[in-house]
């Protein structure tokens, strides 16, 4: 089942992190102002005798949906779509959650939603997850689950070209629904697996969480019910209570199944009608009790420190009962509140380019944060001892917009870039993942969220937000001053040296910026073209066609080779990708992390005659995005774009490669940001685990360093741009992929202008083989960090490889049996892990190898035993071979990853350049379901004894203080 992080927040605006060094504390809210009857439409006012928008009409229900409701109360949803084929996607949601737990119950409406994979009335015990397994489905990305404060939802990702699987799936949501065994063996055994998943998320931001979160629901009885719950009680609670629990609130009237996906409608209705009408009607009907949020009159303080925190940050929220957002009216309150945030977090990014900024990252934003109760936050993370001076830069730049407002240009622009938005996601309504109506759907269920669907949200914002005055956004700015219902959450390391400010000073800064003379926002924006001086065009040298594929390549005068890849499978995406060897390892040791980081050096200071600030405002409204990169071997670039923005998308790149920027200011925050964010690195016992194995796995080379505050003050500026320059300079050798919804004749003359133009110096590069090598033998080391009862363990195997298609086929179908056997053994059979996993992977280059690697997480206690058990099972296979059914679910799942890859755009892009790289057969995309077809026990139990080697592995573990 999904992890259970505290409940994110439903935001209905759209929030803009420039910097995403951070996550939030608390959730983001919605706020409330008055609104005319009706609004003008788009490029006219209402003196003109525009046609008005009725803003009391409510916001329909997309007319592809069909919703009903049986007699007994529950009801249901299908929506007929296409994307992707023969998939379809099913929800089973409970409108209840842990905050409907009684005092003995802690936990146990998550603990209900384990026990659905352990025992149905049509399913014994892991005979369920067995079936859809042998069916391809894999376990956690088709099937799982979660559980929340409000809700509990469980979900399905099916193949609809099987008819009988399609039919089973609804018998297993009826059965979730209503026939759970709740074996009392099966329960004692889920309990470990509870506990673990308890202990998974034990850590410093939990630690903070769990003072912080009663400060934030203060008065409310969420305070009190995380969803995990209790880890005494998780281990004591009686099955009646549990029972209790699932018989008091799994009932018809708190339930809603929904179906989209690529099916017949009526078989699907027929199906729910059958399985879901037989439910009783419930005697009288179960009232779900509301548990607000209560309101308070003066400003909270929640403040928290640990010895593991990495980070200090500071948020402020201001909390208010839920609005509606369910008429024409509510969409345009929310248009205004997405333009508003829109715009005060481009301003906060602005700030964080100039040098010595006050804050690492900092947002604000809106949205719910419970079932009842919306907030508006103010957040930011801070250096050391730079709590007063984030929150301060908060409230002068909210006071900025309360007095002086924001300026036309800039609601111009992100008018622009929500209705782009927006127009992108209508052109790709008929490519829409099932998924998103599925969830969609969810939501209108539980807390009657529109689903209009965005045909019809698309054509309401181009009537709306053209009218949208400035003097309205601008009157959203709140008083942040006021005491009613906020709440201030700081925390921050526990280390000599570094304080947090206490609530007294806390409320002098608030003081203080309320006092404060603000200078007005003055917008800078640069009109110039992105490039002066267009390059003159390349021409063909050679084109050669792939027909099966549909692939043609070209290969351009300034020696550029492009790969083309047309298709249907989005209306509006263009995919592509450079790649080049060379990468750091041409770098020499001394300034290596110049080099290494190069490319966020550079990026900081934007291109050509643009700062990265500047560059923003100039692509406002447009959708692309161009990614520079170096890796130890390569260097090259990726991104994508609309084909509308296409010509700018290539500019942009045509800038990377020939106009970087320097940028001294920018560089100066960066760095500062960058020294300040890894001065508490140390005190994260993950990271120091992880470091470790970095460092184990290349034997202490010199050229494998953890980042240090020591490497970040030896960043230089102009190493790293004359680096980037130099693997940048020379274009001939690069290889491109372009893949998406373009004709050859539309790209043909930008490929030709903008790639074709670049410079072309004919050297003859490659990598170089810089000596890194994994240890042999065998390798233990033990971390000592932390203070909660938790350990985790990664075990590597490595070793030489002989580099052939089916080798590396073969390791990787290794990798899927051994994680299925794995959480099978570990997870189920001894309940001694939440999750394990087990991943290969393989490379050429310096020297042919793979690596399979084994992680779980578990109590200390238990590490040995369960790490002996990896060994066992590796043995297992190894001796006795690998059971017909585990085959059978690995080649399912594998041709259903397929059948789905095959209509992707970014699995032909990275497939075209991964053959391109190592030269390989291009037509080999369509014959892997041959390598599927031929998978057999033999072949997957040859591979466990050939890389699978006991005296030849790495373990690094970390066991608590």
């Amino acid at each position: 089942m999904l992890p259970i992080p505290i409940p994110p927040p439903r935001g209905r605006a759209l929030f803009l992190a420039p910097l995403a060094l951070f996550t939030m504390l608390g959730a983001l809210a919605a706020r409330a102002t008055a609104q005319p009857t009706t609004t003008s439409a788009p490029g006219s006012d209402a003196a003109a005798g525009a046609p008005a928008v009725d803003l009391q009409a409510r916001l329909p229900l997309d007319p592809k949906a069909t919703l009903k409701t049986l007699p007994n109360g529950l009801r249901y949803y299908i929506h007929v779509n296409h994307e992707p084929r023969q998939r379809a996607e099913l929800r089973l949601v409970i409108n209840a959650g842990s905050i409907l737990e009684q005092d003995d119950q802690q936990g146990l409406a998550h603990f209900v939603e384990h026990m659905a994979f352990n025992g149905t009335k049509h399913f014994k015990a892991q005979q369920l997850v067995d079936y859809l397994e042998r069916a391809g489905m894999r376990f956690g990305p088709d099937i799982n689950a979660y559980t929340s404060f409000d809700e509990t939802v469980y979900m399905l990702t099916i193949p609809t070209d099987d008819q009988a699987v399609l039919a089973k799936a609804f018998q297993v949501l009826e059965d979730w629904a209503r026939w759970l065994r709740f074996d009392p063996k099966e329960v004692h055994k889920e309990r470990g697996v509870v506990i673990e998943e308890w202990r998974l998320r034990r850590g410093a931001g939990q630690r903070i969480l769990d003072q912080q979160y009663p400060v934030l629901l203060h008065g409310s009885l969420y305070a009190k019910r995380l969803p995990i719950g209790q880890k005494d009680l998780l281990e004591t609670f009686p099955r009646e209570a549990l029972v209790r629990f699932y018989r008091q609130w799994y009932r018809p009237e708190l339930m809603a199944v929904i179906a989209v996906g690529d099916f017949d409608d009526a078989k699907v209705e027929r199906w729910i009608r059958e399985h879901f009408g037989r439910i009783p009607a419930s005697r009288p009907p179960v009232q779900r009790p509301d548990h607000p949020v209560p309101g308070h009159d003066q400003t909270l303080f929640a403040i928290a420190t640990d010895p593991e925190a990495t980070s200090s940050r500071i948020t402020v929220t201001l909390k208010r009962p839920a609005e509606s957002h369910a008429t024409v009216g509510d969409y345009r309150r929310d248009l205004i509140d997405n333009l508003y945030s829109g715009m005060f977090n481009a301003r906060l990014g602005e700030i964080l380019q100039k040098p010595d900024p006050p804050f690492l990252g900092a947002f604000t934003g809106s949205g719910s944060l419970v079932r009842g109760t919306e907030s508006l936050s103010l957040s930011a993370s801070a250096e050391n001892n730079g709590l007063p001076r984030a929150l301060t830069a908060l409230l002068t730049e909210a006071a900025r917009v309360q007095r002086h407002g924001f300026t036309a240009s800039e609601l111009e622009r992100r008018k622009k870039s929500l209705l782009r938005g927006l127009e992108q996601r209508w052109q790709e309504r008929e490519k829409t993942d099932s998924g998103v109506f599925a969830d969609a759907y969810v939501d209108h269920f539980l807390e009657q969220d529109p689903a209009p669907g965005i045909e019809y949200r698309y054509a309401l914002a181009q009537q709306i937000v053209p009218g949208i005055a400035l003097e309205e956004v601008n009157a959203l700015s709140r008083d942040w001053l006021g005491e009613s219902s906020r709440v201030v959450m700081e925390s921050g390391p526990q280390k000599e040296g570094v304080t947090v400010p206490v609530e007294d000073e806390l409320r002098g800064i608030f003081t203080a910026a309320a006092a404060a003379e603000v200078e007005p926002y003055h917008d800078v924006v640069n009109e110039a073209a992105l490039v002066a001086q267009p390059p003159p065009p390349a021409t063909i040298v050679e084109e050669v066609a792939y027909d099966a594929l549909g692939v043609t390549r070209w290969q351009l005068s300034n020696g550029v080779r492009v790969w083309l890849k047309p298709t249907d499978f989005q209306q509006d995406e263009l995919l592509f990708s450079g790649l080049h060897p060379g990468g750091t390892s041409l770098a020499a040791d001394d300034g290596l992390p110049s080099v290494e980081l190069a490319t966020t050096i550079v990026g900081a200071g934007g291109v050509g005659e643009f700062s990265a600030v500047e560059l923003q405002k100039r692509l406002a409204g447009r959708s692309l995005r161009v990614s520079p990169f170096v890796t130890e071997l390569t260097e090259g670039v990726q991104g994508g774009c609309s084909l509308a923005d296409a010509q700018t998308c290539f500019e942009l790149l045509y800038l990377c490669f020939t106009a970087p920027r320097r940028d001294p200011e920018a560089f100066a925050s960066l760095k500062e940001r960058l020294g300040a964010i890894v001065a508490n690195r140390a005190l994260d016992p993950n990271q120091a685990f992880s470091d470790t194995l970095a460092v184990t796995m290349a034997q202490h080379h010199p050229r494998v360093r953890p980042l240090s505050s020591e490497t970040v003050a030896t960043l230089d500026l102009d190493a790293a741009l004359a680096f980037y320059k130099d693997r940048f300079a020379d274009a001939s050798g690069f290889s491109f992929a372009l893949v998406g919804s373009f004709q050859l004749d539309q790209v043909r003359p930008l490929v030709l202008q903008w790639l074709g133009g670049l410079p072309a110096l004919q050297r003859a590069e490659t990598w170089r083989d810089t000596g890194i090598r994994p240890p042999t033998g065998v390798v233990r080391k033990t971390v000592l960090r932390g203070k909660e009862p938790k350990s985790q363990t990664q075990i590597v195997f490595t070793g030489p490889l002989e580099w052939k298609r089916e080798n590396r086929y073969a390791l990787q179908s290794l990798a899927d049996v051994l994680q299925l056997r794995l959480r099978e053994v570990l997870r189920e059979d001894l309940s001694g892990t939440y999750s394990v996993s087990a991943s290969a992977g393989t490379d050429r280059d310096p020297f042919p190898r793979y690596r399979v690697a084994v992680s779980f997480g578990c109590d200390p206690h238990r590490l040995d035993e369960l790490s002996q058990e990896v060994f066992r099972v590796i043995e297992r296979l190894q001796q006795e071979g690998v059971a017909a059914g585990d085959v059978t679910k690995v080649r399912e799942e594998q041709r259903r990853d397929y059948e789905t890859s095959l209509r992707s755009n970014g699995y032909w892009l990275a497939q075209l350049m991964y053959r391109d790289r190592y030269g390989l057969d291009p037509g080999e995309i369509l014959t892997y379901a041959d390598l599927v077809k031929g998978l057999d026990a033999a072949t997957l139990q040859d591979a466990a004894r050939r890389y699978l080697h006991a005296d030849n592995y790495v373990q690094v573990s970390l066991r608590p203080q």
